[in-house]
């Protein structure tokens, strides 16, 4: 109920196959396994849908129209009606493009009415009704679309790009720093021409990329910056200052401004296990510039000092950060994964000390429990395939085999398992082994200080935002083990989506929202 599949049609009034294409036949028309009947077969429709709670099928669209981008599933269709609501769109056509290999990006060609819309007008358009990650990077404007024989649009013949953006605003590099930054950002993102006021984040960066452009900075220019860089410094020329500027350096080492403006009481969101904060971007970014959005990251991350080992001294740390910026009042936390288990104990320990948190707000986060700490040793070569998966941002299990990478020696193990992620596209094939190690190095730390943290009741409410595809398989507790642990109770909130797509729900921006509404 609710899962979406495809649709496969059976029954006498089934057709044989297609007219002389056996090979096609073969592919579409497959054995019925649920028939008795002799040579009973179903046709794969290549629609997809799902069934409704009152027995109705709900229709979602076709396969062959659905892209898959960073792990994201994408529906082009719905990109399509969209654009096509624009009042100076006549036509539109989305795909997706793989022109520099493992870099998948999405483009819509637009023929326009009379009056032709700009890029900017249409990326603000979309914004307002999708997700970030359905945003098209790229909008090719042509007098009409390629049709087949039969009027439809003939994707495969549309244009070839050639990686020109038309800005209402470009300004050129004015010195050589910033014209060596621009020739980083247009090879990295396949963007041309990138000037100074280009936002990294609407030219489609995103997590692999921006550890990318950092590698490379470091190659060029000798200085290591992490990636929470980024929120701060988002375009080349406020890049290229602070790259020239010390004074530009952020407050704390561990607390990120991401969107410091507002005067709306702070919300302050704890990182999850591998360290760093660009998860948080799209909800920033959905909260509006009107919402002060601060962020606190691992220590150790940028390999400045070690990465701490235990919850409690990392919530300890992180509220003496946190109160650089809001000394005194009411706490609005929230973390996703382990961000919300760093965030409880940090709000247990507020309340300790005479402070009051207005709101706690776990995403798809989940209650360490003491009852399974003993019945799991975590080894490093469960360790580095956990980290792999975190990589992936997958919950299914990936190419690694825990049983062989014991067979390993313990250098052996981290050598495979980063050969791994650069074959696979999860970390850059330009990462240098030392880089990759301080990341597996603070992902370690954090997951070793999650499965020996033990919590302690907080005497305050949780809101809780749970993905529907996950749940609790040690305690099939729909609040995810938080209920015993929440003296003042627990608002909850079902998102259709998985652990990590539910970091990219258009609903979770706008349920927060109403909760920061709400306490105002």
């Amino acid at each position: 109920m609710g899962v979406q599949g495809e649709i496969y049609i059976g029954g006498d009034s089934l057709a044989r196959g297609y007219l002389n294409r056996t090979a096609l036949t073969a592919e579409r028309f497959i054995s019925n396994p649920f028939s008795d009947v002799p040579l009973a077969r179903l046709y794969k429709t290549g629609d997809l849908a799902r069934y409704l709670p009152d027995g109705n099928i709900e229709y979602l669209g076709r396969i062959d129209n659905q892209v898959k981008i960073r792990g994201f599933r994408i529906e082009l269709g719905e990109i399509e009606a969209v654009l096509s609501q624009h009042p100076d769109v006549r036509q539109a056509a989305v795909i997706a493009r793989e022109d520099v290999k493992g870099d998948k990006r999405l483009v819509a060609y637009i023929v326009p009415q009379e009056s032709a819309p700009t890029v900017s007008e249409l990326r603000c358009f979309l914004t307002e009704k999708l997700a970030d990650y359905m945003i098209p990077l790229t909008f090719v404007l042509l007098e009409s679309l390629p049709l087949t024989q039969n009027g439809k649009i003939n994707r495969h013949a549309l244009p070839a790009l050639d990686n020109a953006q038309p800005q209402a605003s470009f300004v050129a590099p004015r010195n050589e720093l910033e014209r060596q930054l621009a020739q980083i950002w247009s090879d990295i993102l396949n963007v041309q021409p990138v000037g100074i006021k280009d936002n990294f984040f609407n030219l489609g960066g995103h997590s692999l990329v921006a550890v990318r452009l950092m590698v490379k900075i470091e190659q060029e220019f000798g200085k290591t910056l992490p990636i929470a860089t980024l929120f701060q410094f988002p375009t080349i020329k406020d890049l290229a200052n602070h790259l020239t500027i010390s004074k530009n350096a952020p407050s704390s080492a561990n607390l990120v401004a991401i969107q410091p403006k507002g005067n709306k009481t702070p919300l302050f969101c704890v990182h999850p296990v591998g360290g760093d904060v660009l998860c948080y971007a799209d909800l920033a970014h959905h909260l509006g510039d009107t919402q002060p959005f601060w962020a606190l990251r691992s220590l150790g991350i940028d390999g400045e000092c070690e990465p701490l080992t235990q919850i409690e001294d990392m919530a300890a740390t992180y509220i003496k950060a946190l109160q650089t910026i809001q000394p005194q009042g009411s706490y609005q936390l929230a973390g996703w994964s382990m961000g919300g288990a760093i965030a409880f104990e940090m709000a247990v320990q507020l309340v300790a000390s005479g402070h009051k948190v207005s709101l706690l707000a776990l995403i798809d986060s989940y209650a360490p429990n003491p009852k399974f700490k003993g019945s799991l040793e975590i080894d490093e070569a469960i360790l580095l395939a956990d980290w792999l998966k975190n990589l992936s941002e997958s919950n299914l299990a990936v190419s690694v085999s825990v049983e062989e990478l014991r067979l390993l020696e313990p250098h052996e193990q981290f050598n495979y398992i980063l050969e791994q992620a650069k074959k696979d596209g999860l970390l850059p094939k330009e990462i240098e082994q030392k880089q990759a190690s301080l990341l597996f190095q603070v992902f370690k730390a954090n997951r070793l200080s999650l499965h020996s943290y033990i919590p302690q009741p907080y005497s305050g409410r949780i809101t809780l935002f749970c993905a529907s595809d996950t749940l609790n398989a040690e305690t099939q507790d729909p609040t995810h083990g938080w209920r015993q642990l929440a003296a003042g109770g627990i608002d909850m909130h079902n998102i259709a989506s998985n652990h990590f797509s539910i970091m990219r729900s258009q609903v979770l921006p706008k349920l927060i929202k109403a909760e920061l509404t709400h306490l105002k």
